[in-house]
């Protein structure tokens, strides 16, 4: 697939379909914690109320997700209005055909509807395929970040998004 993947805003309803489709795509990257809070992926349309958040489906199946919404109050920001890019994963049977660019870029347009002028988001320093992706779509390295002791580090990167996609 292109960027051609059919995304709609999530329902109540997706909530077990968006966390399945989340988990799998983080074992199978070996990036899953699971004693990290996802309280959001249980109700979706409620933790991303003030962004958004969208599922990609083919056949009926949802094979690809992810969120926006605004950068917590007590995040370290520079100038500007930013938004958080959360939770994008493609199901690993869907990986490699376009439908990660298509959510990040959907999610792009659906912050910058919202007054963002920019993006930020945290991948794990062993998620290689989520680095290249993100920086094939213009986003820059901004931080290197470690929780738990050390033990998980995480990279954060922001991409200013004032332009539409074309």
């Amino acid at each position: 697939m292109t960027d051609a993947l059919p995304l709609r805003p999530v329902e109540a309803a997706d909530a077990e379909r968006v966390r399945a489709v989340y988990e799998r795509a983080m074992r199978d990257a070996d990036a899953y914690l699971p004693g990290a809070d996802h309280a959001d992926l249980d109700a979706p349309t409620t933790a991303y109320a003030d962004g958004a958040f969208l599922v990609g489906e083919v056949d009926g199946e949802v094979v690809a997700v992810g969120g926006v919404r605004p950068v917590a109050a007590d995040a370290p920001t520079t100038d500007g209005t930013a938004f958080e890019t959360e939770r994008v994963a493609v199901h690993p049977a869907f990986q490699g055909e376009g439908d990660g660019r298509a959510v990040v870029r959907a999610l792009e347009d659906a912050a910058r509807d919202r007054g963002a002028d920019r993006v930020v988001l945290e991948t794990g320093a062993e998620q290689r395929a989520a680095q290249a992706l993100y920086e094939s779509q213009g986003y820059e390295r901004v931080e290197r970040l470690s929780y738990a002791g050390g033990e998980v580090v995480g990279l954060r990167y922001a991409k200013r998004v004032s332009v539409p996609h074309d």
